[in-house]
């Protein structure tokens, strides 16, 4: 059985988050190529103005994107482009702080010989946030994947094709949104995305973000009924893109 192939994003400074990665890749023997994080307070003005345009994101996020979003956006970024460079025909992104939980080289032999094209695979949702199952298509007899009435948030774990490498790339910079969430508007870079289920990954949990996100109650009042609209918006056009993503796969997918 061929080894899969899996991308870890990790910065350089993070060498507790890299040894506890490669305990939860050891459990499965399961090798890995690390990819040098980005971090976005030692970013250029030049890149930062190449990478991140405020117009953007003023039209499409209800606030400005800190440094570590935009680092974080552009770590996603090289490991995207080595999909493409290598010619992979799929690969794992992970982030650095997960709990693994299943052999991934199960995994990666039931995606082979999937039937259809696809862009990418959620392998990790929030229990907090679960998203709605609208459609189903069944693995094996305890792994399905499922199409969601909204793509989960987070970028902790995923599978993306070589299509959706490309997809992603040719539409990314310059960008004016975290990457989860630009991932949730699908519709943009005619993305089909899916969850494995039951998620063969978990967020960590055991360190603290290295993103800062913008969290205090002055920030949340100031941009509340920005980020309402905004959310509006999205949950229109989600359900109108989502019915034809689903119309396109009906004959693959139990309603």
């Amino acid at each position: 059985m061929t080894k899969p192939n899996i991308f870890l994003i990790n910065l350089d400074s993070c060498t507790d988050r890299l040894k506890e990665s490669t305990f939860q890749f050891d459990k499965f023997s399961l090798p890995f190529e690390r990819i040098s994080a980005v971090k976005g307070a030692e970013l250029s003005a030049d890149v930062l103005d190449t990478s991140y345009c405020k117009l953007k994101n003023a039209k499409q996020y209800f606030r400005p994107l800190t440094l570590g979003e935009i680092g974080c956006y552009l770590s996603h970024i090289k490991a995207l482009e080595k999909i493409v460079e290598l010619e992979l025909p799929y690969a794992f992104i992970f982030e650095d702080d997960f709990q693994l939980y299943d052999d991934l080289a199960q995994i990666d032999q039931l995606i082979a010989s999937l039937p259809f094209e696809w862009d990418m695979i959620k392998l990790f949702q929030s229990q907090k946030n679960k998203r709605t199952p609208i459609a189903s298509f069944p693995l094996n007899k305890s792994l399905s994947l499922f199409m969601q009435n909204k793509v989960p948030a987070g970028t902790v774990a995923q599978l993306v094709s070589l299509k959706g490498a490309k997809k992603i790339l040719s539409k990314s910079i310059p960008f004016g949104r975290p990457i989860d969430i630009d991932y949730q508007h699908f519709w943009e870079k005619q993305l089909s995305v899916f969850v494995i289920s039951p998620c063969p990954v978990s967020h960590g949990e055991k360190f603290a973000s290295t993103i800062d996100r913008t969290s205090s109650a002055t920030g949340v009042k100031r941009y509340f009924w920005r980020k309402q609209l905004l959310q509006i918006n999205k949950f229109i056009k989600n359900k109108f893109y989502r019915g034809l993503v689903l119309k396109r796969y009906q004959q693959h997918f139990q309603l």
